[in-house]
């Protein structure tokens, strides 16, 4: 679950039954003694589901008894991870998203506009009812002026609003039909050793679609082909995890190399999402990579590198050291410097560096590199995280590192090679001066 999420805990639910009165039928004391519902019922889920939304997050849904009931937790763990993109790459006062299906509740863009007071929405759908219900929903929230639904062809562009559209867009998300046929969804229920969890109310329009979602979010990857940049992330949930590496391929067969893959647990529940971009913001790795087994040879290349340096007696002496090293680098500059909201003895700089001035072959050059004021953008941008953490075994020794976590740039071996010379030029600055820095 995203470490965020409120729901890390399951809800209290004889008090939420007392606060929305319309789910106190549903609860009941279990063997252990704790209050619950019953997840195999359909009454009960659609009244967690209102009492959720309504007490937490101020929202009213009105739920047609045959279309899918969502989730809250599971939802929220999808708009906390666009969350962190968006906050780690996108500058714009205002976001815009497009809600690929949003289904009868329009349960991301509400969610995500009750978050985030700055995001703007269009919600599409192929399907009449759930785009009626869709308005109400919106409309009952006073979302009108932020969220606009769309009714679209199952037969046309399945990114029709980024097509037609003269701005652009921050990030696009989708909940797919999982399923390519009726038999399909009875096979994973086969697989399941003790059935599924909890009863699925969806219809076959939201469950089902010709060759399943692995086939759906590759019409939208190659859709995304041709918008590229006019749209700064595209992501996806999967409900398999065996539609991974078939997408991971064809970003590897268009050399897409800035992708992101996370991993949504919600009790037994088990979800994916799956993200790409053309544009030059880079993630970092926890919010890119996950740490499953099975899915290491499919994880982008990691964005987020480690150096430890043992001979630093603490962070302040390796911050000091990193100073002198990047003042003697031609063409970079530290835009910032600010310390870290996670470890007390730890600062990270902002690094820009505007050409390659570094790399073996640079120096080997007749003449120094130049470096133009004007020129439009860095060739690399970065944070670099000098951290100091206490060992688990005495409170006197310490383990002093760098962290690079590449935020910008077109060419990875530009920001290893940086990564690489630093480092290497920090620990010689150590050894040559010591604490004397």
């Amino acid at each position: 679950m995203h470490p965020r999420n409120p729901y890390n805990k399951p809800p209290d639910f004889a008090e939420l039954a007392r606060r929305y009165p319309l789910l106190r039928p549903h609860v009941f004391i279990n063997h252990t003694g704790s209050s619950t519902i019953n997840f195999k019922s359909l009454p009960a889920q659609r009244r967690l589901t209102e009492a959720l939304l309504r007490l937490d997050y101020g929202l009213s849904l009105t739920l047609p008894d045959d279309r899918l009931c969502p989730p809250v937790p599971n939802r929220l763990n999808y708009v906390l991870w666009l969350q962190d993109i968006v906050k780690f790459t996108c500058s714009s006062a205002t976001v815009r998203g497009l809600d690929i299906g949003t289904g009868a509740s329009a349960i991301y863009p509400l969610l995500a506009c009750g978050i985030e007071h700055t995001w703007n929405f269009v919600a599409t759908d192929i399907d009449e009812r759930s785009v009626q219900f869709a308005e109400q929903n919106v409309s009952q929230n006073s979302m009108d002026r932020r969220i606009v639904v769309e009714h679209v062809q199952a037969d046309g562009p399945i990114l029709q609003s980024l097509h037609t559209s003269l701005m652009d867009f921050d990030f696009t998300m989708c909940n797919p039909p999982f399923y390519s046929s009726a038999e399909d969804i009875s096979r994973s229920a086969e697989f399941k050793e003790f059935g599924p969890n909890a009863v699925c109310s969806g219809a076959e329009v939201e469950m089902i679609t010709p060759g399943g979602e692995t086939y759906f979010v590759a019409r939208i990857f190659s859709e995304s082909l041709q918008l590229r940049t006019k749209c700064r992330w595209y992501t996806s949930m999967l409900g398999k995890m065996s539609s991974i590496p078939d997408l991971v391929s064809l970003f590897r067969e268009h050399s897409v190399d800035n992708y992101a893959i996370t991993e949504f647990i919600q009790g037994q529940t088990r979800r994916w999402a799956i993200g790409w971009s053309f544009q030059d913001a880079r993630l970092p790795d926890t919010f890119a990579r996950v740490s499953n087994p099975a899915l290491q040879n499919v994880m982008p290349s990691r964005n987020t590198l480690h150096h430890a340096f043992p001979g630093a007696r603490s962070a302040d002496v390796l911050t000091s050291a990193l100073r002198n090293v990047l003042a003697l680098i031609n063409g970079v500059t530290v835009a910032s410097s600010a310390p870290s909201v996670i470890y007390d003895h730890s600062s990270t700089m902002l690094v820009h560096a505007r050409s390659n001035t570094w790399s073996r072959a640079a120096r080997r050059g007749k003449r120094p590199e130049t470096v133009h004021p004007d020129q439009e953008s860095p060739v690399l941008r970065c944070s670099v995280e000098c951290r100091e953490r206490s060992s688990s075994y005495t409170s006197s020794d310490v383990a002093c590192e760098l962290l690079f976590t590449w935020v910008e740039g077109k060419d990875r071996l530009i920001f290893e090679s940086f990564a690489s010379h630093v480092s290497r030029k920090v620990n010689s600055t150590l050894q040559d001066f010591g604490d004397i820095i």
